[in-house]
């Protein structure tokens, strides 16, 4: 499009020429959610004001289109232009109009200042941890009764309200949504969200749509079809756990003395009242169409009569009782926007039930990261609402061996081998199975290892890496201060600097000219090292560097404080010295901290030395069909003492602990080490197996993955 530069043109034309412009430019997906809808509002000497329909579209489009949207409407109007974004009122009520500007002038009047958030790592900056949406504890509950699809939709759908309302509530109960953003909180597709939003699909247990009606358009004075309505309800009860309440109520005599059962009811633990983990609805027991089921309507129906001002209190505390409304589980945006897609609804489920499983006791500063399932599968897809237990046996590795494979494998097979391996490492990046047992009934019980916090995805794995190589090479060029003036300088505007196709090309722009040859020849090297087909790839880097420059240069740049590489290499020091014997070999006593006291009793009186039972770690690491690689130690100890592995895994274990925490390092940097016996015994290995290695021998995998000396 030519953009012709004229005073001239009408400002609603100036902007349908750059919506014009933005959609050869950006992505179909990106322009339709984002720019799409919005709506010229005014132009006021030089101020050039559009409107989106919530306060996220508002802050997405401030912070990446704002600077393209003001060069383009400059270069159509011929004069300077300040772009404003605002949200769009969903109802004006003309009669309250003098209060509403004596309420913006009190606004004016109010104090502004900045405030910045700085993080300690550069996970931090990415992962934001302090944005969160609360999924309540007992929608877990409510998962073998309904997809986990629907239990994603209904918190994007909570998430939304609060957002539109600012956390605040609305004094009409009401707000504008639009699907597209709830569609990008539930990680489903339009199409979805409109199938699930159907009462006969789960939804009516936690929701209802009001009948279509139509309403006057305030531009126009034409009548149109009203939006769409939906009401959310609060927590409802799971129809099971409706059951078990009506019968204890029953057993304890509501129906003669309701305050009496209610207060039994109030006194007893949970578990007294319900079944636990969670009841297992029988086939066919749950007949169409859901309905919203409430403790009041429990209470009612078994005491047979209304319910006085005193029983419905005791019946609503008796819902916060069973319902436990204020215990949540905390999600972060970054997971819904990044791994929910990724996983799908039903293993991102899965991860919320291990970790609601774990726990960190503030009193004595035990954390339980390890949970025991028992049952297996079987319990676990009954929990999900899983027909096939099977299905969750292929998110993990294989912990027994089976029989060998053919060599050969179907073009179609390969790649499904591929993709459940692709699967089962983003899996492993949340919870590894690490033991298992049978039970008398001949059933397996598993042991899970959960990770707490959220890790990266894979792309942006990479580009931390990236960067932290960067980091380093201009460290040691004493080019960190020229880098963060050069980070100062970009904006988050990604079609302005570079292009995505195959790989991203950093644009020669006015970015470049004032930055040393050497700058520029590192940022050059490293932007053409990502082959990433990703809009935000530019955007995610930029804010790993300025993650590095507001949460570590700045802070570490004092004359009395260590660089951050330092820091984390004296640290990375220490902690190699503590797993070292007085022979620069592991420490045997430090390895065996996490085998049971009879275990460690006996392996220390017949082991002269840490090196066979790290070279059975290494070994069991490079076998990702073996789950445990710990047992597997202690067990190929028990049977032949003092034997190793043998081979490259015995040699590496014989290393001193620096050489091999060196080598985990560059491994986990995304760099293949450039040592024979690495390459022979854990050179296929995966990054979690590694990370799974530098655990087992008690290394902080912090420290493995922020340190940037290496």
């Amino acid at each position: 499009m030519d953009l012709l530069t004229t005073t001239s043109t009408p400002p609603e034309r100036a902007w349908q020429m750059v919506l014009g412009q933005l959609q050869m430019e950006m992505s179909k997906a990106s322009f339709d959610t984002w720019v799409k809808s919005i709506e010229f509002i005014s132009l006021i000497d030089d101020r050039f004001t559009l409107g989106t329909y919530n306060a996220y579209g508002r802050d997405w489009l401030d912070s990446r289109l704002k600077t393209t949207v003001q060069r383009l409407l400059q270069g159509i109007l011929g004069k300077a232009i300040t772009v404003q974004f605002i949200v769009l009122d969903e109802v004006v009520d003309l009669d309250n109009d003098e209060e509403e500007e004596e309420q913006e002038e009190q606004e004016d009047e109010k104090e502004e200042f900045h405030l910045q958030v700085l993080h300690e790592t550069v996970r931090g900056v990415l992962i934001e941890p302090e944005r969160v949406v609360k999924l309540p504890v007992y929608f877990l509950r409510w998962l073998p009764y309904v997809d986990a699809e629907i239990l994603f939709l209904v918190l994007a759908l909570r998430q939304e309200y609060y957002i539109q309302t600012g956390g605040k509530g609305n004094s009409s109960g009401k707000v504008a949504a639009r699907a597209e953003r709830v569609c990008q909180w539930a990680g489903i597709s339009r199409a979805q969200f409109f199938r699930l939003m159907q009462p006969d699909n789960g939804f009516g247990w936690f929701g209802k749509k009001s009948e279509t009606d139509y309403e006057v358009d305030k531009r126009t004075g034409k009548a149109k079809k009203s939006p769409n309505k939906y009401t959310l309800y609060g927590i409802p009860i799971t129809p099971g756990d409706a059951e078990d309440l009506k019968k204890f109520l029953l057993d304890n005599g509501i129906q003669e003395n309701p305050k009496s059962a209610l207060l039994s009811a109030l006194s007893a633990q949970p578990r007294d009242i319900l079944k636990y983990p969670t009841r297992i609805p029988v086939e066919g027991s749950i007949s169409p169409p859901p309905r919203k089921i409430t403790v009041q309507d429990i209470v009612r129906e078994a005491a047979g009569q209304k319910l006085t001002p005193d029983l419905i209190d005791l019946a609503d505390q008796l819902s916060d009782h069973l319902l436990t409304p204020n215990e949540f589980i905390l999600v972060s945006w970054y997971f819904l926007h990044y791994w929910l897609p990724l996983l799908g609804a039903d293993a991102a489920m899965l991860i919320f039930i291990l970790r609601n499983a774990c726990y960190f006791n503030e009193t004595t500063g035990e954390m339980r990261d390890e949970v025991w399932i028992e049952g297996g599968y079987d319990v676990l897809a009954q929990r999900l609402g899983l027909d096939n237990p099977r299905l969750i046996s292929h998110w993990f590795p294989a912990a027994i061996e089976r029989s060998r494979q053919k060599e050969t494998l179907t073009h179609n097979t390969q790649k499904e081998v591929d993709r459940r391996a692709q699967f089962q490492e983003r899996m492993g990046a949340f919870a590894q199975r690490i033991d298992h047992r049978t039970g008398e009934n001949g059933n397996y019980s598993w042991k899970f290892k959960v990770k707490r916090s959220d890790p990266l995805i894979p792309e942006h794995e990479f580009l931390y890496r990236q960067v932290a190589r960067l980091i380093s090479d201009l460290d040691h060029d004493d080019l960190l201060n020229e880098l963060m003036d050069w980070v100062d300088k970009v904006t988050n505007d990604c079609s302005e600097t570079v292009k995505t196709c195959s790989m991203i090309v950093l644009r020669r722009s006015k970015f470049l000219n004032d930055c040393s040859e050497t700058l520029r020849t590192r940022l050059n090297d490293c932007f053409e090292t990502l082959k990433i087909d990703s809009e935000d790839c530019f955007e995610t880097l930029l804010k790993i560097l300025k993650g590095f420059k507001d949460s570590f240069f700045e802070k570490d740049s004092s004359p009395n404080q260590d660089s951050l590489p330092s820091v984390r290499a004296r640290r990375l020091t220490q902690v190699a010295v503590e797993v070292t014997n007085s022979e620069n070999l592991w420490n045997l006593d430090t390895i065996l901290s996490k085998a049971s006291e009879k275990q460690r009793s006996l392996l220390q009186k017949q082991e002269r030395n840490a090196i066979p039972f790290v070279s059975w770690l290494i070994h069991g690491v490079s076998n990702p069909r073996i789950q445990n690689p710990y047992s597997l130690a202690i067990a190929k100890l028990a049977e032949a003492p003092r034997k190793g592995a043998g081979g490259a895994c015995e040699r590496i274990a014989a290393y001193p602990p620096q050489r091999l925490i060196g080598l985990m390092q560059q491994r986990i940097s995304l760099s293949r080490p450039s040592n024979k016996d690495w390459e022979l015994a854990l050179g296929n290995t995966s990054l979690d197996r590694v990370r799974l290695l530098a655990d087992l021998l008690n290394i902080p995998l912090d420290l493995l993955e922020v340190d940037l000396n290496t």
